[in-house]
């Protein structure tokens, strides 16, 4: 496996934060490393996502004592982060987090992976990688959609005096724009109880009403000092 997927906020993962909690860095480093050695592990005929490095090797790759690397690894095994199998560690979660050559590998494969040496309890494991690979499906489809909504839906910003004033001059909607903006601003930019979202539209609508209070019953409206001065109807 040449690479696998890391979440880019693993440090909250409540088990990760109780490894730092104990062994500080140097366990949540540790962890990292023994990923690094199951996936560079991981090939087409042996998709065991075993950890095949002792307590030995690791301690004289890292540096760090046989006793505290068997001591931590048992810490991430019982917290969950791997499965201790008669001694034989293994991340099988990682099933669901490969790269996609190796994932085309195992879904070809007729039978979930196993850990070498061992009964396999083929119910579990796939229940427990299908339940990890429905989890991260509904996770990448959550957040395109989060992506899609923000895409098509521009966050509103309320508009200045000078904004609405340039607005009224290009469409020919003459209001009141200090009057707009202290109306809107004082209820939160709200029409009824919902949220704006054009105050175009509510420039529009603002107008509308003030033609709507201009013409007296029964007859006609008034025209505007605007609309006398625009008239070349005489010429």
């Amino acid at each position: 496996m040449k690479w696998f997927k890391h979440d880019s906020d693993a440090h909250t993962d409540a088990k990760l934060r109780r490894v730092r909690l104990k062994y500080g860095m140097q366990g949540y480093g540790l962890y990292w490393y023994c990923l690094e050695l199951i996936a560079r592990g991981v090939e087409k005929h042996r998709l065991t996502f075993e950890l095949e490095h002792d307590a030995e090797l690791i301690s004289a790759d890292t540096g760090i004592s046989r006793e505290l690397v068997e001591e931590m690894m048992r810490f991430m095994a019982s917290a969950g982060l791997f499965e201790d199998r008669g001694g034989i560690i293994t991340c099988l979660k990682m099933a669901s987090r490969t790269d996609e050559y190796t994932a085309k590998m195992l879904a070809n494969r007729k039978s979930v992976p196993i850990v070498s040496g061992q009964t396999p309890d083929s119910v579990g494991i796939k229940s427990a990688l299908l339940e990890e690979k429905r989890r991260e499906e509904k996770k990448l489809k959550e957040t395109s959609c989060d992506v899609s909504r923000a895409r098509k839906a521009p966050r509103f910003s309320p508009p200045t005096a000078e904004d609405v004033d340039r607005y009224c001059r290009e469409t020919g909607h003459h209001i009141d724009a200090e009057r707009f903006i202290d109306h809107y601003a004082s209820n939160g930019w709200r029409v009824g109880k919902v949220p704006m979202k054009s105050w175009q539209h509510a420039v529009a609508g603002w107008w509308r009403r003030d033609q709507d209070k201009a013409i007296p019953r029964g007859g006609t409206r008034a025209r505007s000092i605007a609309e006398d001065l625009t008239d070349r109807s005489w010429a």
